[in-house]
């Protein structure tokens, strides 16, 4: 039996079957809109709504600074209307300036300024309780030197107003105080939000890989199963000239799905999804050799796919409780094309699982073939 003929039989057969090339097409159109959904929500700014209850000038000139921030929305309100809209998550935080913050400030007073409600385990709510101090930093800078200012003789209101405009300039740029190192590592390790594009297309393409080898299923006497049984051929073998078109077609699919999504190692996620791929079609593999029947096959596949995708972290990022969960999942593949998503090692891992579900590929399929010969 010539596997390079079968195998361009089953290429020619994919592309021109409108049903199977329908889950891929729609795999594609999906992970992209899900892409740029992801981007659109990550690019929406945080709202924080600023209770300005300060009898002097210094509170509506920090509210001024603030407007500056890009990463952040300020909404001056009541105090009564920014609690409601911080209550229904209209808001994700609020600031409170204290009455008396331009009267504490000028007497060099510095004891409950401000007040800052937030969200404690939020990222974007750390970096925002960081900007609130730069910023007050910098109205209490501007209040030092203008002090400093009015006791030099020769200057009047004239080169303070001139040096309030420069400052405003200067406070544009960069923040006086960074303290999101330890932060900004800790996002680094659990950034999993981003690329649910690339991660839900691999799920696809595990369930298309799947179920593409439902000729597996039948032992009628024309059936291919049977007919390289009945040479004395290796069903591992075909299996593979027969998935290699697939594999194929998933992985021109992923191409347009990588672009929209962004990642900024791409060449290192396209690499992992081939291994990824390959691997998905082994376990393939051992899922065909032990299902039997068709019906079997496509229920198998479903809870191969969404069980192995969820382990892996693909469907979704894993609560903490869960953990168990992503060190049990090394044995798949979903789990090490995760980790090169989040930008971790991958490349030992992913080919060591495919190695494996390859040899327990080899080894289902022989003992299928073993089985069938006694029927």
């Amino acid at each position: 039996m010539n596997n390079l003929t079968i195998m361009k039989g089953r290429t020619r057969a994919l592309l021109t079957d409108f049903a199977s090339l329908t889950i891929i097409i729609v795999a594609v159109i999906v992970s992209v809109y899900i892409s740029g959904y992801s981007d659109k929500e990550m690019e929406k700014s945080i709202r924080i709504e600023v209770v300005n209850e300060d009898t002097g000038e210094l509170g509506a000139h920090l509210v001024d600074i603030l407007g500056m921030e890009k990463e952040f929305e300020f909404l001056v309100d009541s105090k009564e209307d920014a609690k409601h809209e911080v209550a229904v998550n209209n808001a994700q935080g609020m600031v409170e300036i204290a009455p008396d913050f331009t009267e504490k400030l000028m007497a060099g007073d510095y004891d409950s300024l401000i007040k800052v409600t937030a969200m404690a385990d939020s990222y974007d709510m750390t970096v925002f309780t960081e900007m609130m101090i730069n910023d007050t930093i910098k109205v209490w800078t501007e209040v030092i030197i203008e002090k400093e200012m009015g006791k030099t003789e020769g200057v009047d209101e004239s080169h303070i107003e001139e040096f309030r405009e420069r400052a405003f300039e200067v406070w544009k740029g960069e923040p006086l105080l960074d303290i999101e190192a330890f932060a900004a590592e800790e996002k680094k390790d659990t950034e999993t939000a981003e690329y649910y594009g690339i991660r839900w297309y691999a799920v696809f393409t595990m369930f298309y890989l799947l179920i593409s080898g439902t000729w597996m299923c039948g032992y009628l006497s024309t059936g291919l199963l049977k007919r390289v049984i009945g040479r004395d051929g290796k069903i591992s073998l075909l299996f593979i000239f027969q998935s290699f078109p697939g594999i194929m077609v998933s992985i021109t699919g992923f191409i347009p799905v990588l672009v929209s999504a962004g990642h900024p190692h791409p060449l290192k996620v396209f690499a992992s999804f081939v291994i990824y791929a390959c691997g998905t079609e082994a376990v393939a593999l051992v899922v065909c050799s032990l299902s039997g029947g068709f019906s079997n096959l496509i229920l198998s596949a479903t809870v191969v796919t969404m069980a192995g995708s969820l382990f892996s972290g693909l469907v979704c990022d894993l609560p903490d409780w869960a953990r168990v969960w992503d060190i049990t999942s090394v044995f798949l593949p979903g789990h090490w094309y995760f980790n090169a998503i989040c930008k971790k090692t991958f490349l030992l891992g992913s080919l060591s699982v495919t190695a494996l579900w390859f040899f327990a590929g080899m080894f289902t399929s022989w003992k299928l073939g073993v089985k069938k010969e006694h029927e």
